[in-house]
């Protein structure tokens, strides 16, 4: 059944979500066709520099994504109470730049009108604090660069995208492993850290760079690089069949998730089926509660 994105996404207050894009058919857009042997993998980075651009304009923070040959994940943290805090000359500047001309004069013109257009104002203040109006921003560029390099036209993306909510830190962090692990799963590479287009291939990156990280820091939600690394490194470990338990920094991470390592393991496998929210029982009924629901499809805490 397919769900009003009102019923999926508190608008109001925001949240974290995993959300995915497919491709049309999920045909192979994204990689190469192993039908055609055409290989289009250049499109990858053309979403994976997309994520990375609008989460400094929008209130938004990346925490994971992996972008594969016919469909992309991305975990992203929704602040709408940020835009509405920011002041006028930023959220026209910010729009503008989403918006972005050539003209630099032109643009200019454009922030001074939005600033004299309260209403207009106002609406790109939501916007920018809006999980779907992200997603767009995200999604509609690459269709329409796709669909001129091709030479046709009509949709390039499955629908609009799936989102589900991450009630807290372990679902985000269960969400995230998930997401790194896309290759692995796809069979791609055997080792999630190495994997190009992905989140954890970024933090690699950030750490080893002076420049400013590119994603939302680890430590929102509790864990650092090392601690978070070794669980992904173990997770996917065990996904091969090593069995082995835990330690080292694997074990504190599941230790600060108050997590049983098999009860993580079906935590992250999880995530392949399409529950609507996951969390807690307490949290999950917050949730239901405020979206005035008696009821709603998810992912329990597996303690």
């Amino acid at each position: 059944m397919t769900y009003a994105r009102a019923h999926l996404v508190d608008a109001e207050n925001g949240g974290v979500y995993l959300c995915t894009s497919r491709c049309v058919r999920r045909a192979w857009l994204c990689g190469e066709d192993p039908l055609t042997g055409r290989d289009l993998g250049h499109r990858k980075a053309w979403i994976e520099q997309r994520l990375l651009g609008l989460c400094r304009l929008f209130a938004i923070d990346l925490l994971g994504y992996a972008v594969m040959s016919n469909h992309y994940h991305c975990v992203l943290r929704v602040d709408p109470q940020r835009s509405r805090e920011w002041t006028n000359a930023q959220v026209a500047e910010r729009w503008s730049r989403l918006r972005a001309s050539k003209d630099e004069a032109d643009r200019l013109a454009k922030v001074e009108s939005l600033l004299a257009d309260r209403q207009a104002l106002g609406r790109a203040r939501a916007r920018l604090g809006s999980l779907s109006c992200f997603m767009a921003c995200v999604n509609e560029p690459i269709a329409r660069r796709s669909n001129r390099e091709d030479g046709c036209t009509g949709r390039f993306w499955q629908g609009r995208f799936d989102s589900r909510a991450l009630l807290d830190a372990a679902a985000t962090i269960g969400a995230m492993v998930y997401t790194d692990m896309n290759p692995v799963r796809a069979k791609q590479s055997t080792d999630a850290t190495a994997s190009a287009y992905t989140s954890i291939a970024q933090r690699m990156a950030d750490s080893a760079s002076t420049a400013k990280p590119k994603l939302a820091p680890l430590s929102v939600v509790g864990l650092n690089l090392r601690d978070y690394t070794a669980l992904l490194k173990w997770t996917t470990d065990v996904y091969h069949g090593n069995n082995s338990a835990p330690d080292g920094p694997a074990a504190t991470a599941l230790a600060r998730l108050s997590t049983a390592p098999d009860r993580w393991l079906a935590r992250v496998t999880a995530h392949r089926h399409k529950y609507r929210a996951y969390g807690t029982l307490s949290a999950l009924r917050v949730y239901v509660a405020s979206l005035g629901q008696c009821w709603i499809r998810g992912m329990k805490q597996l303690a």
